[in-house]
């Protein structure tokens, strides 16, 4: 029987400026575009500020033009929330004490920002985290280590083994993703009901 209900969905913030804080990374992705205009009015311009933002969006929300119309900021654009990261990774390897770290978007894009910041162990109370948009799911599958983003269903089938799968409600914050396990695995042939995924 499929064990459900474990909820360990990561808790959010609301961004605001963080004390202490010498050096304001903030990136967003999509619908997270809010979120950082939000941030931007609130955030003192004597301190040093790097934008980075993917206009990607998993619903269809970009605020690209606004937060290049913003007085004071050269923001760095990046046409995937993947290759954000991946500049996300090679800034914060260089950053320095009194960083802080802010982050806005999609689920899926929080949690590989995360993998990030986890790489240079930056402490909990230098970092935030608002979601923004839709809470689609990206999976990793047991079987084949493949990931899939933008999940929405209880089972659906793995575009890399081609497997069944069933999206538990773990969530790993090692891998950025929920777990997928083979649909049928104790009954060949028996699927759970199919369904929508819980935000």
């Amino acid at each position: 029987m499929l064990i459900t209900g474990i909820k360990s969905r990561p808790i959010y913030d609301v961004l605001h400026p963080l004390a202490g804080g010498k050096c304001h990374i903030i990136a967003g992705q999509g619908s997270g575009g809010a979120a950082l205009l939000r941030l931007l009015e609130q955030m003192p311009h004597t301190d040093t500020i790097r934008v980075l933002y993917s206009p990607e969006s998993f619903s269809g929300n970009s605020y690209l033009r606004e937060i290049e119309a913003v007085d004071g900021i050269s923001p760095e654009i990046y046409p995937t929330s993947q290759a954000l990261v991946s500049a996300l990774h090679s800034l914060l390897a260089e950053s320095y004490m009194g960083t802080r770290l802010y982050l806005a978007g999609s689920e899926s894009f929080i949690g590989t920002a995360m993998q990030a910041a986890d790489a240079i162990n930056l402490n909990k109370d230098e970092v935030l985290r608002e979601h923004c948009g839709s809470f689609v799911r990206r999976v990793w599958c047991v079987h084949c280590s493949g990931y899939t983003e933008n999940v929405t269903q209880r089972v659906f089938d793995c575009p890399h083994c081609e497997r069944t799968l069933v999206v538990r409600d773990h969530y790993s914050r090692r891998l950025a993703a929920f777990q997928a396990v083979k649909a049928d695995a104790e009954v060949p042939g028996e699927l759970p009901e199919a369904e929508e995924l819980d935000t």
